[in-house]
């Protein structure tokens, strides 16, 4: 089940939410000014199960009240209509009228001894157990993940909070969890955990009534991967040709911590952009002869027991030059960065009479360079800092192609536009190189128009 979680000052905002979508919701009572406003609700207007819960401040939440008020909410609220009411499972009592979660909560960390609590839940008066802790690391997405797949007598839901531990939240009801989470909307302060994600992207993003235990998981790989595209357009390519995939993020700080687990947890393959696309190198067993050739990759898929890497960027670049119909042979190139792009967009423009990278300390100094094309390949310019480009000045070049694709129009095209020069978007790079991921992922081609900017 998909329950959208709401965290409302007052009753008026639990019965205005839009919970289009949802297959139920939890109401969290201790976000309410006043909880006791509660005891005449009827949640039976809801039209979807309720989950009410109205957890104290000693346990992770707002309520400031007592265990004995808790339950008295909770109870009134599961005369009320609710189906279900949520408690720590150290104060959980039977509640009458209502199926009772005993929970536990961990915003801190996820302790070694998490199965243990997991287990206490589901041995006390509950009907379902559950857990929520925070993630630091893959190996503890493994853990709880394989939490979740352990025969158990009773239903549990088990949750990842934080950004890293997103994929327990899309994958875990493939796995056996009971329900997961989504908050309504991506407003800041709307979400009732760390790293919730909305109901939208949920359904029309990720499209997680898809996600089954069969599925092959794919993400892209960085250390700020909020902002990436690609769950969007390969999430709907996947779908357009019906094929058994899904595309997530997977912030990734530690990659050692990552490929320990990767394979454990289900992953299939993966994007890998800033700061990875070196640092993946040593986990590989075997590269394409364009990954040799750069030096990095940004594409890796799992095969016959190993891991194998490809370079879809230089396919990319190509395609972005010829959207304009440049040819860089014989021509005068200055690409800004000496990164894994740098040199995806180096081999890509074999064939010009002159390549030079210069590297982010040296970027005051292109304007030494003239030249015919000139490429960013840095990430100055991406969100969250649009307002900055690697080039403040005048424009020595007669083509300018920014790889970074969010904004699609950043500060450094808009300067070039103004002074007259042809510009090319990152979207047109980056939509190519993405077609071609898919055509490496699944051995189809993708389907007329998945990949168009």
């Amino acid at each position: 089940m998909l329950c959208v979680a709401l965290t409302p000052a007052s009753l008026e905002d639990v019965f205005t939410a839009d919970l289009t979508g949802a297959d139920c919701v939890e109401v969290r009572l201790d976000y309410m000014k006043d909880p006791p406003q509660s005891l005449q609700a009827s949640w039976l207007r809801l039209n979807v199960p309720v989950i009410a819960t109205c957890r104290r401040v000693e346990r992770g939440g707002r309520f400031t009240g007592t265990i004995e008020q808790e339950h008295q909410l909770l109870q009134a609220a599961a005369r009320n209509g609710a189906a279900y009411v949520d408690i720590d499972y150290r104060d959980a009592r039977p509640v009458e009228g209502a199926r009772l979660i005993a929970s536990y909560h961990n915003f801190d960390e996820t302790p070694s001894d998490v199965e243990r609590h997991l287990d206490a839940a589901c041995e006390g008066p509950a009907q379902i157990g559950k857990v929520a802790t925070m993630v630091q690391s893959w190996a503890d997405n493994h853990r709880l993940l394989r939490m979740i797949e352990k025969p158990r007598a009773k239903p549990v839901i088990v949750t990842g909070m934080g950004e890293i531990g997103q994929i327990t939240r899309l994958a875990g009801p493939s796995r056996g969890s009971f329900l997961t989470y989504a908050a309504t909307t991506q407003r800041s302060g709307e979400a009732s955990a760390p790293g919730q994600l909305s109901l939208h992207e949920m359904r029309n993003v990720y499209r997680i009534h898809r996600i089954h235990r069969s599925t092959k998981l794919l993400g892209v790989v960085g250390n700020r991967v909020g902002h990436s595209l690609g769950p969007v357009i390969h999430n709907r390519a996947f779908e357009q040709a019906g094929v058994d995939f899904a595309y997530l993020r997977f912030p990734v700080f530690d990659v050692a911590d990552f490929f320990e687990h990767a394979r454990e947890i289900g992953i299939h393959g993966f994007s890998v952009t800033i700061p990875h696309k070196i640092a993946v190198l040593p986990y590989l067993a075997a590269c394409s002869p364009e990954a040799v050739e750069v030096g990095a990759v940004n594409t890796v898929t799992h095969a016959d027991g190993y891991w194998l890497a490809d370079n879809t960027d230089v396919h990319g670049v190509r395609a972005a030059l010829a959207s304009v119909n440049f040819d860089p042979a014989g021509k005068r190139v200055v690409i800004l960065g000496t990164g894994g792009a740098s040199k995806a967009a180096s081999v890509a423009v074999q064939g010009a009479a002159s390549v030079i990278a210069l590297p982010r300390a040296e970027l005051r100094n292109a304007d030494r360079h003239p030249c015919d094309l000139l490429i960013n390949a840095t990430p100055v310019g991406m969100i969250p800092a649009i307002d900055e480009s690697p080039i403040e000045g005048p424009i020595h070049a007669d083509v300018v192609l920014d790889m970074v694709y969010i904004p699609a129009m950043t500060k450094l095209l808009t300067l070039a536009r103004e002074q007259g020069k042809t510009i090319i978007p990152g979207s047109a790079m980056f939509y190519a190189q993405a077609a071609r991921q898919f055509e490496i992922w699944t051995g189809q081609t993708p389907p007329a128009g998945a990949y168009a900017s």
